[in-house]
């Protein structure tokens, strides 16, 4: 493993970057649920008010279902949203805990994520079912989620926020993302950053750099 002699920090988002998503198996649900396209339907509800309210932690879980079920106009379940809300959340690859091992031997770690409390309760079953860590906190120096602090990327106010608790430069970190406006806003603070865009594309990082 290499890394940069002038960083100090790394900070990580957690869905396609730590975990693997699959976002075609949640438009192919949605679909099999609506008439329309599945694919439309789960765009225009990613963007919209009521989702972002919930990354930054403004409605509970039982009204984010109600504005689901608004949405669609459908009765689903509680379980049956969690069950079609989850389902792009797939494994984390035991290279990426050994990875983060590796990493905080020498340097602190973080993760920034825009996430809510159906997806992290979800991902950490899922962490412990594949790698037997029941919590991300032991892996991590700390978690820095949209949900607990009120504001999502690419906002410049929750990068800033993570730069005042580490308490180091911003150029002396990297923050590693899979969507091009996280980067862009990270930029604007000073971060170095990394587009994660492919499945190797963390692992090859840490084995170019120098």
């Amino acid at each position: 493993m290499k890394i940069d002699k002038n960083i100090d920090f790394f900070v990580f988002d957690l869905g396609g970057v730590i975990i693997d998503l699959d976002i075609p198996f949640t438009i192919s649900q949605l679909s099999s649920y609506l008439d329309g396209d599945g694919n439309d339907e789960l765009g225009n509800f990613m963007a919209h008010p009521v989702h972002h309210a919930f990354e930054k932690g403004e409605i509970s879980e039982a009204i984010f279902r109600d504005e689901i079920r608004r949405s669609f106009n459908k009765e689903w379940t509680d379980r049956e949203i969690d069950a079609i809300w989850n389902g792009m959340l797939k494994n984390i690859p035991m290279q990426k805990i050994e990875l983060l091992r590796e990493l905080r031997k020498t340097h602190p770690v973080y993760m920034l994520s825009n996430t809510n409390g159906i997806h992290f309760k979800k991902v950490e079953e899922i962490l412990l079912n594949d790698t037997g860590i029941d919590r991300f906190s032991t892996l991590f120096d700390e978690l820095f989620l949209s949900h607990e602090m009120g504001c999502r990327k690419p906002d410049a106010v929750i990068y800033e926020k993570v730069l005042e608790k580490v308490g180091m430069p911003a150029e002396k970190g990297v923050f590693f993302d899979d969507t091009a406006p996280n980067l862009t806003g990270a930029q604007k603070v000073g971060l170095n950053t990394v587009h994660i865009n492919h499945p190797n594309a963390l692992m090859d990082y840490f084995s170019d750099v120098h």
